[in-house]
């Protein structure tokens, strides 16, 4: 399992907060899973997605190596 974990700025929940986003790519068998975290360390609001490359609903404009919160390009796998 590959993990990258960036600061992506303050929250906009609590405007207190700097929120960490963090992103996991998981490889078993045949199947890929790309998942996203954004989570505020001072109110702990929490975001989150995953794509899995088994989903038939996932197509080919959507590049889960991007954050689909602020946009930032994963680090290479």
């Amino acid at each position: 399992m590959a993990r990258d974990r960036q600061t992506a700025g303050l929250c906009s929940r609590c405007n207190r907060g700097t929120v960490n986003c963090l992103y996991n790519y998981f490889v078993k068998d045949a199947r890929t899973i790309y998942s996203w975290e954004h989570r505020c360390d001072d109110c702990g609001h929490r975001e989150t997605e995953a794509f899995r490359s088994d989903d038939p609903e996932l197509n080919s404009e959507t590049d889960p190596t991007v954050c689909p919160y602020c946009k930032r390009q994963a680090a290479a796998q």
